[in-house]
């Protein structure tokens, strides 16, 4: 019988602080539970095919669930978790009640992006963005008319990466917070599906793919002008992760990367599987394949 398990580590030595098991027995069909966790300091929140789910992060037990089967992961904000259901739900963080519920409209939405006023979303497959205020009230769409990946907020603007010709070609788009205008937009590689852009101080991170390499972009903030680029021996480099003094990322090449905020090279490992999703610690980089979790001293 198949287990569907979360696990929670020590981040200075691996070692298991609490397990939480379910199995696939349990719900309608595989793999129900998905990937895409989200995070806040008191619990964990784990979509699936039936609901979300809300753990205690000191103990992993069920704090509270909502029964309404997600289409994708789930944007934290402050006070408030937003999933996209049937409706755009927004739930009250500490009791599990649903505050709002809104029409979408859309079957492929991407993970919503939440701040402590709103959330905005898209649609992955027409480029609809929508965004809505705290007490549910649509505030403003957009439409980019091409494949969407999941939007990032950052100040008062709002990055949407899309792909106009998947594996070889997209577009970054920087919209008003207030009001989904176009403050600028550039030409970019095809964005990785399941990423989204990094914001971080003055510069935009993209991880992209492409048929025969994939890229990671740096570009100005204020005018998505591009500060430098990066590409792999191989198909995809995925979203980064950022510090003050440097940048990590994963790619299809089996390696781990680590660039200086300017792009330079700083080292590179082997990993012998694909890396996606890479996230730094304090003194520590935390990276997975399919088979384990390393812990990669950063400096």
């Amino acid at each position: 019988m198949s287990r569907l398990t979360l696990h929670a580590l020590s981040p200075i030595d691996g070692s298991r602080q609490w397990v939480t098991e379910y199995s696939e027995s349990d719900f309608d069909r595989r793999l129900c539970l998905g990937r895409d966790i989200g995070v806040d300091d008191e619990r964990v929140y784990v979509p699936g095919c039936d609901g979300l789910r809300a753990l205690r992060r000191s103990d992993g037990e069920q704090a509270w669930v909502v029964g309404s089967p997600l289409r994708q992961g789930v944007g934290v904000g402050d006070e408030r978790v937003y999933a996209n259901a049937d409706d755009l739900l927004a739930i009250d963080a500490d009791s599990g009640d649903v505050v709002w519920r809104a029409k979408t409209g859309g079957d492929h939405l991407t993970t919503p992006a939440a701040t402590a006023d709103g959330v905005v979303f898209t649609n992955r497959v027409d480029g609809t963005v929508t965004a809505f205020d705290a007490e549910g009230k649509r505030r403003w769409t957009h439409r980019t008319d091409t494949e969407t990946r999941s939007p990032t907020i950052a100040g008062d603007t709002v990055y949407v990466a899309t792909s106009t010709e998947p594996g070889t070609a997209g577009r970054l788009l920087a919209l008003n917070r207030a009001d989904g205008a176009v403050r600028w937009a550039v030409d970019t590689p095809s964005p990785k599906r399941g990423t989204r852009p990094v914001v971080d101080g003055d510069t935009v991170y993209l991880g992209c793919s492409g048929r025969e390499h994939g890229t990671l972009v740096a570009l100005d903030r204020a005018d998505g002008a591009e500060r430098w680029s990066f590409t792999d021996e191989n198909s995809t480099v995925y979203e980064p992760t950022v510090t003050d003094d440097a940048v990590y990322a994963g790619s299809n090449d089996n390696h781990v990367y680590a660039f200086s905020r300017t792009g330079e090279i700083q080292w590179q490992i082997e990993t012998n599987s694909v890396v996606g999703t890479v996230v730094a610690g304090a003194d520590l980089l935390y990276a997975a394949n399919n088979e384990r979790l390393f812990a990669i001293e950063r400096s």
